[in-house]
């Protein structure tokens, strides 16, 4: 049930050496084709990363990546922005809903995954651009770290009522 997924889903940092299988990483992929985007434009493209020695490189792009060195599989996710002429203001939103959905299937198959934030950090970027030797039209948006689960986190409620106003502030 989608409702289960969203509670289940945790940002998981520690993972075992289990590969994760090329179907799987598909799946993950397909759901976040599966997002909505701006005029239906699907500006997302994507890079897999297996390579121990990328995925090391790109755990340097910030104090806050570390976490995925450890990763068995990273994805970056990506925005053409050939693709953009109408939509160019409109493109976080769309890839910031493709990587939820890369979260979100990732815990539907038992995959563990944490959201690495890029954008709009430039120095993320250009570490990003550089070490993928991305052209000028690319922009990395995100990158989500992959990996089976060393523990799994117990599930906590985040609903706070304070933060719910009806009809004003």
């Amino acid at each position: 049930m989608v409702s289960d997924l969203i509670f289940r889903r945790k940002s998981i940092r520690s993972y075992t050496d289990e590969d994760i299988s090329d179907d799987i990483i598909k799946r993950i992929l397909a759901a976040a084709m599966q997002a909505p985007s701006a005029l239906n434009t699907q500006s997302w493209e994507f890079i897999v990363v297996k390579n121990k020695d990328m995925i090391l490189n790109l755990s340097k792009m910030s104090k806050y990546a570390s976490c995925a060195k450890g990763a068995n599989t990273l994805i970056v996710v990506l925005a053409n922005l050939d693709k953009l002429k109408k939509t160019r203001a409109w493109f976080p939103q769309d890839l910031s809903a493709a990587t939820e959905n890369i979260l979100l299937e990732a815990t539907n198959q038992g995959v563990g995954s944490v959201w690495l934030g890029l954008y709009p950090d430039g120095d993320r970027i250009s570490y990003v651009k550089d070490c993928l030797n991305l052209p000028l039209h690319v922009l990395p948006f995100s990158i989500v770290s992959l990996g089976y689960p060393i523990d799994l986190k117990n599930i906590e409620n985040r609903y706070d009522e304070s933060k719910i106003h009806m009809e004003k502030y």
